[in-house]
């Protein structure tokens, strides 16, 4: 049986169902005993739940329900917010422990000499512009931390997170 025509016989039991509608179901209890014996399974529940004691309502529980529903829900903590803030700790970490390493052409490039060229060429005209070493050590320097600012960012983000929704 379905949920849907268990709801039904229970409606035709308690008369809730539109006179049209409980005759074609009073029919097809006619034809299907299978449908009839749900019908008399409902209504034997509900015969032995008329049969129970009924218990008196305590007084004023009413103005007591309303009230504590009415009342503001203490905040609880976000414990989703303290996970994301550890796990975002924990990578940082795991960035910063990591041994970083750099391609095999950077480090055979730095340790071997460039080769010597086979022809005789021309001098270039103007030779190439230096770069310096203390903007490149800042860069470096940038590119290393750059991995912490982002978790300290995400950190931030996660505090203004929960200030919202504790606010």
């Amino acid at each position: 049986m379905s949920p849907e025509l268990d709801e039904k016989l229970s409606a035709l039991l308690d008369g809730e169902l539109a006179p049209a509608e409980a005759a074609a179901l009073r029919a097809e209890l006619a034809r299907s005993p299978e449908l009839a014996a749900r019908l008399a399974a409902l209504a034997s529940v509900d015969e032995a739940l008329r049969g129970l004691p009924s218990r008196p309502v305590p007084a004023g529980l009413r103005a007591r329900l309303a009230a504590r529903l009415a009342a503001p829900t203490p905040a609880r903590p976000r414990r989703w917010l303290a996970a994301a803030a550890l796990a975002a700790a924990a990578a940082a970490l795991a960035l910063l422990a990591l041994p970083r390493t750099e391609p095999e052409e950077t480090r055979v490039a730095e340790t071997e000499p460039a080769p010597a060229p086979l022809a005789p060429s021309a001098p270039p005209e103007s030779p190439p512009a230096p770069v310096p070493e203390p903007r490149a050590a800042e860069a470096l320097a940038e590119a290393e931390d750059l991995p912490v600012i982002e978790v300290l960012d995400v950190l931030a983000e996660l505090d203004e997170l929960e200030e919202v929704g504790s606010g």
